[in-house]
């Protein structure tokens, strides 16, 4: 079915976020405009077959695509605005109500607010049924408190304030100051009990005009190349088969109001599942759902409410990440190699979309040999 009356305006760089987003739309014909902020087009993602030369828009500062929404807003098309990382979603709640009145946007009129502050999430998460890590907020210019239970985890309040090398374990307080001693941009902190975690679950789920829906998640099994980094290798399964109740999700996403692609971040340790944070946005695992039989994002272009879910067990490598481990030599090649071959979702590389892969290595190879 082609959705001629429907256009999706994906707004965010070019690294799997976006790379998946747009396969998923493009496998169910649905029109893209792509706006793709950042000096580099890292995974080369304007290559892929789904988009139009005519419907690509190049920025290197995110400010720069408010005239061309503007631009670009058709009354006679459905626009769904869809953001594929925080500083996008930042930048499309900070023009909310302007956008709204053109487009479909993830609050439609209203704003996520202090709902991108993870101390914010964790309260609203506690009130809906979470189970939530005691924490606390800290600002670097203070002092830090002494009187602490150890070990804990430190990581920046909002993730557009702060880098993934941000994120510290700490097991005593001179550790703490360490941390915080270290060259950072980062000046505000949550302060979360530190769980001693089985696996990582990675919920993915989408909010549409017929309800809110999560089917399935990924249990993250590798990481590349802290456990804070993003999944290399992980299985999607059903929200059933990860044991994890869906009705706490359903709540927070509804009480905040929000429209479209998101992810749910858990900790799984004993028979517990404890939140870390929502992200409202398309994540760069989402992909996997689309490979395990259900395409999410395509649901916010429905023009009716979809029937069940049938999802197969999926496993998803990021590719160029997880050989990583063999290079490094933290798996055998024998064993990565197996994992490999069962592997149904390859972030990066798509057989019916194969080009931003072809380049980016082609990009690789032509840089090496001209060292």
């Amino acid at each position: 079915m082609k959705y001629h009356s429907y256009r999706a305006v994906i707004i965010g760089d070019s690294f799997n976020n976006t790379l998946g987003l747009i396969r998923s739309l493009g496998e169910a014909q649905i029109d893209i405009t792509l706006l793709l902020v950042g000096n580099i087009d890292r995974l080369y993602v304007s290559k892929s077959r789904y988009l139009k030369k005519k419907q690509i828009f190049r920025f290197v500062n995110i400010d720069d695509c408010l005239p061309i929404l503007h631009q670009i807003a058709n009354g006679m098309k459905r626009q769904i605005i869809i953001c594929t990382n925080d500083k996008a979603a930042q930048f499309i709640d900070s023009h909310e109500r302007e956008l709204s009145q053109n487009y479909i946007t993830p609050m439609r009129g209203l704003q996520l607010g202090d709902m991108m502050n993870k101390d914010s999430q964790c309260k609203l998460a506690k009130a809906c049924g979470f189970t939530v890590p005691q924490s606390f907020i800290y600002n670097r210019n203070n002092d830090f408190p002494e009187s602490q239970n150890y070990p804990l985890l430190l990581k920046p309040i909002n993730s557009t304030h702060g880098e993934k090398s941000d994120i510290h374990i700490c097991r005593n307080y001179n550790e703490v100051k360490n941390c915080l001693m270290e060259s950072s941009s980062c000046a505000d902190f949550i302060v979360q009990e530190y769980i001693e975690k089985e696996y990582e679950i990675n919920l993915i789920g989408v909010s549409t005009d017929y309800g809110i829906y999560v089917p399935g998640g990924i249990r993250k099994i590798r990481h590349y190349p802290t456990i804070y980094s993003p999944c290399s290798f992980g299985l999607f399964q059903s929200i059933e088969k990860l044991n994890v109740d869906a009705a706490p999700i359903r709540k927070f996403i509804s009480r905040v109001g929000y429209y479209g692609p998101f992810s749910v971040e858990l900790l799984h340790k004993g028979n517990k599942n404890y939140f870390m944070e929502v992200n409202f946005r398309n994540d760069g695992l989402a992909y996997a759902a689309t490979a395990s039989g259900v395409n999410l994002p395509a649901l916010l272009f429905n023009a009716s409410k979809p029937a069940s879910f049938h999802i197969k067990d999926t496993y998803m490598m990021d590719l160029s990440c997880d050989y990583c481990h063999v290079k490094n030599g933290t798996i055998a090649k024998k064993k990565w190699i197996s994992d490999f071959l069962k592997t149904g979702c390859q972030l990066n590389f798509n057989w019916r979309d194969p080009m931003p892969t072809i380049c980016y290595y082609l990009h690789k190879i032509k840089k090496r040999f001209q060292r």
